[in-house]
């Protein structure tokens, strides 16, 4: 196959193609020499150039490249009054050109194009503007592609080789094939002109190789072999593109019959409806499934706004919606989409001229904000446009439901605990908007179907100390006094939250937990793929006798008692971390390298950590959807991955050998919180028998019975 099987129009403008998986990507696939004259140099600029050549890294080829340095006005003035040579100032702003990749795809990228340049494939060349009137910045944009037959494909315009370009900015080239009449002539002329670049035979415009001491520190970006599938990963399928086209699953993936089965109930309730998916089993594949489909039947003519709570569930959402072939928007503060708020209204303005698809993601707070809301108010109900809500059972909330528009047509929820804890109004309001259930699918179905692993539940004992217990009491007197009635529901003012939250603190950062995990990890020295799980909470630290106990972080304690004392490598996973540092350390977990992750909340956030085998969960909420959720996510599948083991620290105020006649109805508030967890997670585990003796254990102690009813009926105390 050569350029002439390929469906190549004569124009590609940023208002009706998608000038990379239309244009570029199945071109270089079949491409043997390609010759570009682009913009500036950077790393950001050699990344995106990368784009569709690991078709030429499998099978050799030749790439030639010329572009120009970023000179600033600075630059060129001390060219010109001798301040500094020509060469030292380019090199200095090549040098400040080259930034660290961001993300993994952008080290896959850079990683390719070292190793092109290493290999001789890929040749790079400085272009300049030199007169009598001195240096200034050349931006000639021309491209020649040559495939296997020796057909050529020719391109000129303002479309530059770089993020701004290929999402953001308005572009157009004009298109030349060498084999229709007429044509030849100006892929001549295009190829002439390069060539003469090349060989620093252009009038006005000087031609340099590139310093080698640049080369050489382009080179330092190899990391290994080259990942082949990095464009289809990034991209999705280009071959056979159509207009119609969107999100198609990537090569090698396929739905399960329960998530056909969710999208086809979804599509007999009108495309409304929620899926009701334990943690673990692929709701984002599925609700990907079910916009494709919806996108199928409309032709491609559908806007579709996702809604995450958190930043770092976007980026994992941008991966996933980008391997299914689409490049979103990406809406909130810290966006990589540069000027995502005018990118957003221009998508919507064409999307209701022209019916051209866009998906957008974005945060629980941004959806609130004026941007997204004032689009949404726009939405009327012939239009065709899908909300989709992770983690929906947030929207339930008062303020954020009221912010749900009745005129979106077509609506997709998506949670593992759609009911909210104690909040049956809140609960109906999502599916008063977002319509009944398509699918239930239970972690015990995930687990009896295999997909979700098997786990061993081990409850271990951690007991309060007397100064603890002691402000544990005080704590829940004080809470108890805050307990107001609004609207005939029992809740808690300000002042309650603010004792509640530390009185959490003071059950996650019990003393006697280190001491408890320092046993359990004896027997684990050699193991890897651990978790220990964190309280958000301090603990004091015993140093000399003359100096006061130190205060320090649980995780950073635990961390270092890991790595000091019993020799396992640990690295601890936290919101400190930006997004490139979390994906080292989880490539680094999922290698072996680290043996364990010490975090905080990261399970309840949706980070997607499927090596982990063995947790330790030393900090616990009473909230069943986040307890509920954190062990599905314990129970991800991964290769080499029998089952998990969970080890969950139960926080009891006193010892047995202490407990009196009367103590229940004091201790009552954490008993039953514990026992409530005890139970959830017990009843699925393979050694079940180990959880019902210790919540025998507990009746006995205090001489109760407790049933789950009892749990229900909880009142403050289940706040925690």
């Amino acid at each position: 196959m050569g350029f002439r099987e390929l469906s190549i129009d004569i124009q590609y403008r940023s208002d009706e193609q998608d000038y990379v998986r239309q244009f570029l990507l199945p071109v270089l696939d079949q491409t043997t020499i390609y010759k570009r004259a682009v913009g500036f140099f950077s790393t950001t600029s050699l990344i995106e150039l990368s784009a569709g050549l690991t078709g030429m890294a499998k099978r050799g080829g030749k790439i030639q490249i010329i572009c120009s340095p970023r000179l600033s006005k600075e630059d060129l003035e001390a060219i010109d009054f001798g301040y500094k040579t020509r060469e030292e100032v380019m090199t200095g702003c090549l040098e400040r050109s080259i930034t660290e990749p961001v993300n993994e795809f952008e080290e896959e990228r850079l990683n390719l194009m070292a190793t092109l340049i290493a290999d001789g494939t890929l040749e790079l060349k400085l272009a300049f503007l030199e007169d009598d009137n001195g240096i200034d910045i050349y931006h000639e944009k021309i491209a020649v592609f040559y495939d296997a037959e020796g057909n050529r494909v020719g391109f000129n315009g303002s479309m530059n080789d770089s993020e701004n370009a290929y999402k953001n900015n308005f572009e157009s080239i004009l298109v030349y094939k060498d084999w229709y009449e007429g044509l030849r002539e100006y892929v001549d002329a295009l190829e002439h002109n390069f060539d003469h670049l090349w060989s620093d035979s252009t009038n006005k415009v000087k031609v340099i190789p590139f310093p080698k001491i640049i080369v050489e520190k382009l080179k330092e970006f190899q990391r290994g072999p080259v990942n082949y599938d990095i464009d289809y990963k990034q991209f999705g399928s280009y071959k056979g593109y159509v207009k119609g086209d969107f999100l198609k699953p990537p090569e090698g993936v396929t739905l399960r019959e329960y998530q056909y089965e969710a999208i086809k109930n979804w599509k007999q309730q009108n495309y409304r409806g929620i899926f009701d998916m334990a943690t673990g089993t692929g709701k984002t594949f599925t609700a990907l499934g079910a916009i494709s489909e919806l996108g199928k039947n409309l032709n491609g003519k559908l806007a579709v706004l996702i809604v995450c709570p958190y930043i770092h569930l976007v980026g994992q959402w941008e991966e996933d919606v980008v391997s299914w072939g689409v490049n979103p928007i990406i809406a909130h503060s810290q966006s990589t989409t540069k000027n995502w708020k005018q990118k957003l209204m221009n998508a919507f303005k064409t999307f209701r001229s022209k019916g051209k698809a866009f998906v957008c993601i974005t945060t629980n707070a941004t959806y609130c904000d004026k941007e997204i809301q004032a689009m949404l108010h726009a939405v009327d109900e012939d239009m065709n446009f899908l909300l989709v809500v992770d983690e929906a059972h947030n929207f339930g909330a008062e303020r954020i439901s009221h912010l749900l528009h009745e005129t979106v047509k077509y609506r997709l929820a998506l949670s593992a605990t759609i009911e909210r804890h104690r909040d049956i109004e809140g609960t109906n309001r999502i599916f008063r908007y977002f319509g009944e259930r398509c699918i239930t699918y239970s972690l015990e179905e995930a687990i009896c179907n295999g997909n979700l692993v098997e786990y061993d539940y081990h409850p271990v004992y951690a007991f309060l100390s007397q100064s603890e217990f002691k402000e544990y009491r005080k704590l829940t007197r004080q809470i108890k006094q805050c307990v107001e009635v609004e609207h005939g529901k029992t809740v808690l003012n300000e002042m309650g939250q603010m004792l509640l939250f530390k009185r959490s603190r003071l059950l996650a950062g019990a003393e006697e937990k280190i001491e408890v995990l320092r046993g359990l990890l004896e027997g684990y020295r050699k193991e890897k793929y651990m978790l220990v799980y964190c309280g958000a909470t301090n603990i004091e630290v015993e140093q000399s006798q003359r100096e006061d106990p130190k205060i320090e972080k649980q995780i950073q304690y635990i961390t270092h008692m890991m790595n000091q004392e019993f020799d396992i490598a640990t690295h601890q996973f936290t919101s400190e971390e930006n997004l490139k540092e979390r994906n080292l350390i989880k490539e680094c977990f999922a290698d072996g390298n680290y043996q364990a992750i010490t975090a905080i909340r990261c399970l309840d956030e949706g980070v997607n950590i499927p090596d982990i085998r063995t947790a330790f969960i030393l900090a616990s909420s009473r909230n069943p959807k986040e307890f509920i959720q954190r062990r599905g996510r314990l129970l991800r599948k991964a290769p080499g991955k029998e089952k998990a083991v969970i080890y969950d620290f139960v926080t009891l105020p006193r010892r047995f050998d202490e407990v009196a006649f009367g103590d229940y109805e004091e201790d009552k508030s954490i008993i039953l919180g514990e026992f409530a967890r005890i139970y959830e997670f017990g009843r699925l585990a393979r050694n079940r028998i180990e959880a019902e003796n210790v919540m025998d254990e507990l009746q006995d102690v205090y001489g109760v019975t407790i049933d789950m009813e009892d749990i229900k009926q909880m009142e403050e105390d289940d706040y925690e």
